[in-house]
């Protein structure tokens, strides 16, 4: 093969679709070892199959669909943090240690579909929420997505319970 048409294979479709599939491979090592000062990667553990949810993706709220079937149970619980109103339609988080606290639900997800879950979780939250590892106030280990914005323009929700947006 000459350096010519070694060239013309790697702009195939087959060669492309080579090069995407390294390139993707490589964003999702390099973000499984990254973080940043707005709190915690979250390892790989037992907190992968369960998320801690606290606003249109409760139950009974406009997002809930969109994840339900991955869902094997929803429990009540709560997590250390401040809640806010983005003024968008969802709230955002904050999870930092202070007597504020914020209502929602801890959702087992079903073993065989924790990968589908998690995936379709990042596509929801994508751009303006990272994860972050929280323990509930029933002890339970979980994932939740904490707003990577200020907060400074951001209207607080005092009681800690997001009541907008349901279906």
């Amino acid at each position: 093969m000459t350096a010519e048409s070694s060239r013309e294979a790697w702009r195939s479709p087959g060669g492309i679709a080579a090069i995407a599939t390294v390139a993707g491979v490589l964003v999702t090592v390099i973000a499984l070892f990254v973080s940043n000062d707005q709190g915690p990667a979250v390892p790989a553990g037992e907190e992968d199959a369960y998320l801690f949810v606290y606003g249109t993706t409760m139950p009974d709220h406009l997002r809930y669909p969109m994840i339900e079937e991955f869902v094997a149970e929803a429990t009540p619980d709560r997590v250390t943090g401040r809640l806010f109103d983005s003024g968008s339609g969802y709230p955002a988080a904050k999870f930092t240690a202070g007597p504020e606290t914020i209502e929602g639900f801890v959702l087992r997800l079903r073993p065989e579909r924790v990968f589908e879950a998690r995936r379709t979780f990042t596509e929801i939250e994508a751009g303006l929420f990272e994860q972050v590892s929280v323990e509930t106030e029933g002890g339970v280990a979980a994932t939740a997505y904490q707003w990577i914005g200020p907060t400074d323009e951001l209207e607080p929700i005092a009681d800690g319970v997001w009541d907008g947006e349901e279906s």
